[in-house]
């Protein structure tokens, strides 16, 4: 079934629950499908933490915020309801995990595509083979609309800011402690899994080579639960280092669009810095960098150290942390990546124009 542009879906509905990384790159496919059909309604569904990043998409007519996990089970069914009330066309599932499979399934629409993944398929009447080949989300993403006959619009991933935004980090920028930082070097040593996370003392490490190299101090990102990790890092370190000013979703995307470059776990900062062009470097470990980092684009580049038990995608590493007690000592891919090593790649990309 392609599509047929004699009759476009008068109404399609995108859902990708949670990552607020997976929902940005999501956008590509939201401009292809816009692109293709300019007279359709594109409805996005997603959890609430991820909203904040398709507010002010033009491209999107209607961003549907799921119930938070603590709603009753009759706000959910009443959600779902409107959902179905609202009669789409399409609807397109981008994760088919359990939760979004239902919603798929309940909204009752004509066309409804996912890809195979286990017994989820069941779900679909449009069902996309799995992706064999590992590649950057965003493309797989594009896959289902291609399937569907919808050409795509490229994979770069877009953040809309207002000018208020954008203002509110200029006005930063300009603070005393802020304002002669150059580069501007932001690092982030938050993640949601421990498994993708950098060890503390090597940041704390690549904190002192930054200080010591370039005389800049660089900035800490984290946000809300993070502040436990971001003080073991600034612990004794409270000269050579500055932190973020709190701010909420867009207004931090708003200030990372000025940096020079962001060094991070995988996770969200990373994929706002890809969105905006601005450098990227991603530490990667249990996660196949070449997944998560736009490809063939010098201003954004992961390390991945490639041991015999990965890429292996677990959020927990299964060996131990003494030596000799297994193949590997826990986190060893991660470990692989020495702060001398993230430094010198970081060096190579500030020379790059």
């Amino acid at each position: 079934m392609a599509a047929d542009p004699q009759s476009p879906p008068g109404r399609i509905l995108l859902i990708r629950l949670k990552g607020i990384g997976d929902v940005i790159l999501s956008t590509p496919l939201v401009r292809a499908l816009r692109k293709a059909y300019p007279q359709s309604e594109i409805h996005f569904l997603t959890r609430p933490m991820a909203s904040p990043v398709l507010k002010h998409n033009p491209h999107i007519n209607r961003v549907w915020v799921h119930p938070e996990k603590t709603a009753s089970t009759g706000e959910v069914f009443r959600f779902v309801g409107e959902l179905r009330a609202a009669r789409f066309d399409w609807v397109l599932d981008l994760a088919a995990e359990p939760r979004s499979a239902w919603l798929t399934l309940a909204t009752g629409a004509p066309l409804r595509a996912g890809y195979a993944f286990r017994i989820r398929k069941w779900a679909f009447n449009r069902v996309i083979p799995k992706n064999k080949v590992r590649k950057y989300q965003a493309e797989v993403n594009l896959d289902l609309i291609r399937a569907l006959g919808v050409r795509d619009d490229g994979h770069q991933t877009e953040i809309f800011l207002t000018d208020q935004e954008k203002q509110w980090a200029q006005k930063e920028w300009e603070s005393p402690q802020l304002k002669d930082l150059k580069p501007r070097i932001g690092v982030n040593p938050t993640g949601t899994w421990a498994s993708k996370r950098w060890p503390v003392d090597y940041w704390r490490r690549l904190v002192s080579l930054i200080h010591g190299g370039w005389g800049v101090k660089p900035i800490l990102f984290g946000g809300p639960g993070d502040e436990g990790i971001l003080g073991e890092v600034r612990w004794g370190m409270e000269e050579r280092v500055l932190e973020m000013p709190k701010a909420g979703l867009l207004e931090a995307s708003a200030f990372i669009q000025k940096m020079d470059l962001l060094i991070g776990n995988d996770g969200t900062p990373q994929h706002i810095a890809q969105a905006f062009g601005v450098k990227s470097l991603t530490l990667c470990g249990p996660h196949w960098g070449l997944g998560w980092t736009k490809p063939k684009d010098p201003r954004h580049r992961f390390l991945q150290h490639f041991l015999d038990c990965g890429p292996c995608d677990k959020n927990v590493c299964p060996f131990p942390a003494q030596e000799g007690l297994d193949r590997h000592v826990h986190q060893e891919c991660l470990l692989k990546l020495t702060p001398s090593l993230v430094y010198s790649t970081a060096q190579e990309m500030l020379a790059l124009h």
